[in-house]
């Protein structure tokens, strides 16, 4: 493994806002209890294990780990990986949670009132318009370059304010659930949600609907409904976006047309080209990096 770049040199997890940026064939990692971060994936997945389940992040998706909040990684295949990833110091992203959801006067009268939780916001994230996952790959590239640190703490105060306005986007999919009590729409979105994590992680292999709903520990009916009404979309429809989205980025790399459709998991060109057209306007073909 090359050895990771750390920004800034000497920074220390809790203590700093940091970055980590890293490309390797092999790294592992048991069981660390981190402080919150943002995982990305530049090139390539990774599976992180977190509360023993695997969630596989891609270039089109994002992890979100909560303050102490265990994980481990392991990293071995023929091809190297690269990921970059942001810690925050202790306290900071609850410390803008808390500024945002009070007026200026209430932080005037009583500094030291307690920060609000963020109970939805640890776990695997879909980010087909790359907005976080742009955000944190710039900010390491940037930090290559040695930036003033404080552009590189304000770069930390914009993705977690990236990071609240997702929470409060999470909350008025929570408030949708099909259910009358708040408790139960907590604990049915929670449901959906360990499925919806499910299905991202499989994206590129067959997956039924009963699986999902195994998942979800929940009916299908309750399930497919559930789903559907918190994202928008179908289980099924949700899976084909992030097959597309996984197969877009092979082809911008340089992949054969055939190649991203079987990576991305479709069962033939055909109708993967369709589903492509549908989604992006243009064929696979017109999106394909030449390979010099």
């Amino acid at each position: 493994m090359a050895a990771p770049y750390l920004f800034p040199a000497g920074a220390r997890f809790g203590a700093d806002n940091l970055l980590l940026h890293a490309r390797a064939r092999r790294h592992r990692t048991d069981d660390f209890a981190g402080p919150f971060s943002v995982k990305t994936v530049v090139e390539g997945t990774v599976a992180w294990r977190v509360g023993g389940r695997e969630l596989q992040v891609d270039s089109g998706s994002f992890l979100v780990l909560g303050p102490g909040e265990r994980y481990s990684l392991a990293i071995d295949g023929p091809r190297p990986v690269e990921t970059a990833c942001a810690f925050f110091r202790d306290g900071f992203v609850e410390a803008i949670a808390q500024d945002a959801s009070t007026p200026v006067r209430a932080a005037l009268d009583d500094p030291a009132r307690e920060a609000p939780a963020l109970p939805w916001i640890s776990r695997l994230h879909a980010d087909s318009g790359r907005g976080i996952v742009k955000r944190v790959q710039t900010m390491a590239r940037r930090a290559s370059a040695q930036p003033l640190p404080s552009a590189a703490q304000e770069e930390f105060l914009l993705l977690g304010r990236d990071l609240l306005l997702l929470y409060r986007e999470i909350a008025e999919r929570v408030a949708r659930m099909p259910a009358l009590k708040a408790a139960t729409r907590t604990e049915l979105f929670r449901r959906v949600e360990l499925a919806r994590e499910y299905l991202h992680s499989r994206g590129d292999g067959p997956v039924s609907l009963d699986e999902a709903a195994r998942a979800a520990c929940l009916s299908r009916y309750h399930f497919h409904r559930a789903f559907t009404q918190v994202h928008g979309r179908t289980p099924h429809a949700y899976v084909t976006e992030v097959r597309l989205a996984r197969a877009r980025v092979l082809l911008e790399g340089g992949s054969r047309v055939e190649e991203a459709a079987a990576s991305a998991g479709f069962s033939g060109a055909p109708a993967f080209t369709r589903s492509f057209r549908a989604r992006y306007g243009v064929t696979p073909g017109a999106l394909r990096k030449p390979v010099e």
